[in-house]
């Protein structure tokens, strides 16, 4: 008897207009019937139609086109997520290198290994080849192991032993200088003019760590030149009101590529920091003495102390000056921001003027119109009519232009004082939280008076 009313009950569900707008639903019901509990209702079943079949048609406040290119930007992450997830666990991913000798000359102009050779080769993790072949910048990072430095400046990828570097080849990604170039030029510089002896002499994996961070410290000083140069150009045309709107926009894009610049050197800052903050890798980074069998204390780091903290001051430098400069941008751009907006708001004004005074000349003329040619009032017999009528507009045209005036100026002398004392209210709380009522109570009557004072002229 139960099972009979179920499914006479499921039956004429189907006939509503949910379930007949959705057969998937229909469906849903004739395969389920036998499972339905005791304690069901016709309210909760007919309740979760109307939920399925919204959910089924995908009702949305959102355009369909901005679902279908959010479901297409969530696609590409996702294929792009898989991709590089598998070829950083790929250890079978090959990659171009260079190797160079002791003395400065190329060993293999182009090479190819896998970073399971590589991680073999040259007594590193896997964990730690990660990142190698990430075409992108990255955070910069120095790793030190027993033989071995691993380098991960930039597109700069390099592991240094105590008689020969690898240098990997990488693809640019934005298409601009490649660090790996002047690299190559600095090193083959440095191990040719290099003291073969004496106390000026460094080991040749220092060498090496000495010619990538002046490769990278080169690059980011020489952007920052070329770009404060453009910055002071852009800074004189911006004096030239027929160039202000080009500087500005030249100064927002130097903005942001100093502001670019300021991360990446205090990225090699970081990273010069935290080598320095560690006594046991600066004391591991002498590759020569540890494959001699003479390991340095922990506390005989001195040469690799100096080396990282002249290169930690110089990207301390260079941020700090990248920095100031855009400040300098900022406040120049919003200086020149303001103007501009200091001149449309006179435009504005100047139209609104003109757009009171047409108002009053139309009504004034109107009303001419009417006295000249619907209205028989004998005023062209006389001979001071014309000069009577043509004063009268002009007389009219004042007064009401007059009185618009005078109350668009009363609005915004409120406003005005209204927005001035919360500006200062926000300025009294940020600088002296103490003195706040007492500022508050001195602006609300310096503001009453002036407003007094300008109402008092309008009128």
């Amino acid at each position: 008897m139960r099972e009979r009313f179920i499914a006479r009950f499921c039956s004429s569900m189907q006939k509503t207009s949910h379930v007949t707008q959705s057969p998937f639903l229909a469906s849903q019901f004739r395969c389920r019937r036998p499972g339905i509990s005791h304690g069901i209702t016709p309210m909760l079943v007919r309740h979760n139609t109307t939920v399925i079949n919204h959910q089924k048609h995908g009702t949305s406040d959102l355009p369909s086109v901005d679902i279908e290119s959010q479901n297409a930007f969530k696609q590409e992450v996702f294929r792009q997520s898989i991709a590089l997830a598998r070829s950083r666990m790929n250890e079978a991913t090959e990659l171009r290198c260079a190797i160079f000798k002791a003395d400065g000359s190329v060993q293999s102009a182009e090479t190819r290994l896998t970073k399971a050779d590589v991680a073999s080769r040259f007594g590193l993790n896997a964990r730690d080849l990660r990142n190698l072949d990430l075409v992108s910048e990255g955070i910069p990072h120095i790793l030190v192991r027993p033989s071995a430095i691993f380098m991960s400046i930039f597109t700069l990828r390099l592991i240094i032993q105590p008689d020969q570097v690898v240098l990997f080849l990488l693809d640019s990604e934005n298409g601009g200088v490649k660090l790996q170039d002047i690299f190559e030029h600095d090193l083959q510089n440095r191990i040719s003019s290099a003291p073969v002896s004496g106390p000026t002499s460094l080991p040749y994996e220092l060498r090496v760590v000495d010619a990538a961070l002046a490769s990278v410290t080169a690059v980011l000083e020489a952007e920052h030149l070329i770009l404060k140069e453009d910055v002071k150009k852009n800074l004189r045309e911006s004096r030239n009101e027929d160039f202000v709107f080009t500087a500005l926009r030249a100064l927002l894009e130097n903005g942001n590529t100093l502001v670019a610049i300021e991360q990446r050197a205090r990225g090699v800052r970081s990273a010069m920091q935290e080598l320095l903050s560690n006594d046991d890798d600066m004391a591991t980074m002498y590759l020569s003495d540890n494959l001699a069998g003479k390991p340095h204390a922990i506390q005989d780091h001195q040469e690799v102390e100096y080396l990282l903290e002249a290169y930690y001051k110089n990207a301390d430098a260079i941020a700090e000056s990248a920095n100031a400069l855009a400040g300098e941008v900022r406040r120049t751009a919003g200086a020149i921001k303001s103007t501009l907006d200091v001149r449309r708001n006179q435009i504005m004004v100047f139209e609104a003027q003109l757009e009171i005074w047409m108002l009053g000349f139309a009504v004034s003329t109107f009303i001419a119109g009417l006295l000249g040619m619907n209205v028989v009032n004998y005023m062209e017999e006389s001979s001071m009519a014309f000069a009577l009528l043509a004063s009268g507009c002009v007389v009219a045209t004042f007064v009401m232009s007059r009185l618009v005036t005078r109350k668009r100026a009363t609005a915004v002398a409120v406003a005005s004082a209204q927005s001035a004392l919360e500006i200062n209210i926000v300025a009294s709380v940020t600088r002296t939280p103490e003195l706040c009522s007492e500022v508050i109570s001195t602006r609300t009557c310096l503001h009453e008076a002036t407003l007094d004072q300008q109402l008092s002229s309008f009128g």
